[in-house]
């Protein structure tokens, strides 16, 4: 048996190629109908998944390991922070917001584990901060230390915790407050950059007035900037506007529209952008002496305010991140979104069902609404290609959209990139509505994976990090990636059993989540697995009561294991055979002892595997 389980968690590996378009096509006009009013960020004043515990080989990922929990479910209003960080020792950090005490979460605050090069330290029972506290950013600091930054909901402004030494001691604190009657800053984040990291730099709003805060310089929730160079005993430049983002070219940010890159040498940038404004990227090649603003997608009115009617357009969905390669150049990625304005000053509307991943260079022209394209579910009749990262991804099974819990976002966001400086190869992660998976109501969310290695002209194959079975009943959300690669590249989510979120809409009750690290071999290691190919074309018939059969292709001869595994991930039938030549072969498979219900066909070939479902009535 527990070598049956660990063989399937690497069906993700050849099953991503199987891919077609009628499923999402046959939904297309109904689903592109749908929309819903663009709410406030998030100020919040006042059976779970718990890690595989039988761990399986892999030539992409490590088991997944739980390093903590929250019954706070709201990780972040759109864009994720950085809250991981793999250090060059073999030691990592890694933060989350964390809260327990339902309702009111009088707890909450910065939850931390650390990974002392072997293992994770237990999970947290309380918050690092000395007070109530929430989005942190975390970055290493000094020689060997570490610090977070969080909000703190009101005058105090940003509480910063850190100490010289990653991993053990107690935690020092100093603040920044916001400008004099605007003392309150909200949703930071927070990299450090020089030699020793020890130059702080911070991106914080003002509230707007949605969020109980009030206009400052012309804008309604102005983005600031910060530094300091000792420790935050002083700051500058200090809560400052810069040029390019100033209320001359928006009318303010929302929470948690914009995402540091990581640091590259003295080459530090930002990216941001709101629901209908345009998408900046902010870069410093001095460490943030002077400012130069990049446009990578051109708003048909950057400074809309809902006074007249808006079309439908192609957008983002204010979801971002972005990176800086080996040549100091900007990468981005941002959810697609398709938006429009009814005219009637109540705020823009979306589409909730839009489909697509965006990406941007400094080497390609800005995006426009006709290069995001006005086809909700299907970006790729009417993008050019060079925009789109990634999509939903159909699956031979021919499963349809059942539904979307939404995040405000679409069925592909919360994206993260990360940049390999010792290869030169770029990866994206982003949580995906994946078909197959799914409650009656709606489909779980999974963590899914690209890669490019020609700086982002064309991407890899995609990959379901979480398509396993032990994922079959595990939304998989607010994905933040390690900045630095070694031989893995490192990522935290975090999961529950139900789709949605129950701080921000209430889609369910409170439930206990989990956060998990999850470990990505690089690609080397992926070039580097056997070339046992396996194809699964068909199951016919599908339902099936008596006997199914499976049409299997192998690029060369093989020993085959077909396993029948059920909802619960039990294998309930296994079977080797010896195929003696590549190409096609039928098996035959006996249902005719089974429960109706929704079982899995998994056919493994060497280091592949790929599942396909069946039903048997």
């Amino acid at each position: 048996m527990r070598r049956i389980l660990l063989s399937f968690g690497v069906l993700l590996i050849a099953g991503s190629g199987l891919m077609a378009q009628s499923a999402l096509q046959k939904q297309s006009e109904r689903l592109s109908k749908i929309s819903a009013v663009q709410q406030e960020a998030m100020t919040e004043y006042p059976m779970t998944f718990e890690g595989e515990t039988n761990p399986f080989v892999s030539t992409i990922k490590a088991p997944d390991v739980v390093i903590g929990g929250t019954r706070y479910d709201l990780q972040s209003n759109s864009t994720m922070a950085n809250r991981i960080y793999a250090y060059p020792d073999g030691t990592m950090g890694a933060t989350w917001i964390k809260g327990e005490a339902d309702p009111g979460f009088a707890d909450r605050g910065t939850g931390y584990n650390y990974y002392d090069g072997a293992a994770w330290g237990p999970a947290p029972t309380q918050r690092i901060d000395p007070v109530r506290s929430g989005w942190p950013s975390y970055a290493p600091y000094g020689e060997n230390g570490e610090i977070v930054c969080a909000h703190t909901g009101g005058t105090a402004g940003l509480v910063f915790s850190w100490r010289e030494n990653k991993g053990t001691g107690d935690w020092n604190n100093f603040y920044l407050v916001g400008p004099v009657g605007h003392e309150d800053l909200l949703w930071p984040r927070m990299v450090t950059s020089g030699e020793f990291n020890d130059i702080i730099h911070v991106i914080a709003v003002v509230p707007a007035v949605a969020n109980d805060g009030s206009i400052y310089e012309g804008l309604d929730g102005a983005l600031l900037y910060s530094r300091s160079f000792d420790g935050g005993e002083t700051w500058d430049p200090k809560n400052v506007i810069l040029d390019g983002i100033s209320a001359d070219e928006f009318i303010g940010f929302g929470g948690d529209e914009y995402a540091f890159a990581a640091p590259v040498g003295e080459t530090i940038a930002f990216v941001t952008g709101g629901s209908i404004t345009d998408g900046v990227v902010m870069k410093s090649e001095d460490n943030g002496d002077t400012w130069e603003r990049l446009t990578f997608y051109e708003s048909p009115d950057p400074k809309f305010d809902n006074s007249y009617v808006m079309p439908q357009h192609g957008g983002s969905d204010g979801y971002h991140t972005a990176v800086i390669d080996d040549m100091g150049r900007v990468h981005v990625a941002s959810g697609r979104m398709l938006r429009s304005g009814d005219g009637g000053g109540a705020g823009t509307s979306f589409y909730p069902y839009s489909n697509g991943v965006l990406y941007w260079n400094e080497t390609m022209p800005a995006m426009d609404s006709a290069s995001v394209g006005f086809d909700i579910l299907n970006p790729s009749l009417v993008m050019d290609p060079m925009y789109l990262l990634a999509e939903v991804q159909d699956n031979a099974a021919g499963d349809s959209i059942i539904g979307v819990i939404n995040y405000q976002g679409g069925l592909t966001t919360m994206p993260q990139l990360v940049f390999d400086h010792n290869s030169s190869i770029m990866y994206a992660f982003y949580a995906g509505l994946t078909l197959g998976f799914n409650t009656e109501e709606a489909n779980f969310r999974h963590i899914w994976m690209r890669f490019s290695e020609d700086y982002g002209q064309t991407w890899s194959e995609y990959t379901d990090l979480t398509g396993d079975v032990f994922h079959i009943f595990s939304e998989c959300v607010f994905p933040s990636a390690a900045a630095n690669v070694s031989d893995k590249v490192h990522l935290i989510y975090q999961t529950d059993n139900t789709p949605g979120l129950n701080q921000r809409y209430e889609d369910h009750g409170v439930v206990d989540n989990t956060i998990v690290h999850l470990a990505i071999n690089t690609v080397v290691g992926v070039n580097e697995a056997p070339a046992n190919i396996v194809g699964v074309e068909q199951i016919n018939p599908n339902p099936a009561s008596t006997t199914a059969n499976v049409i299997v292709n192998i690029d060369k001869p093989s020993v085959v294991e077909m396993s029948l595994v059920n909802m619960l991930g039990q294998v309930v039938y296994s079977s080797s055979m010896n195929l003696s030549y590549a190409g096609t072969h039928q098996l035959r498979l006996d249902v005719s002892n089974y429960d109706s219900g929704i079982y899995f066909v998994k056919i493994q070939a060497g280091n592949d595997v790929v599942a396909k479902k069946l039903m048997i009535d």
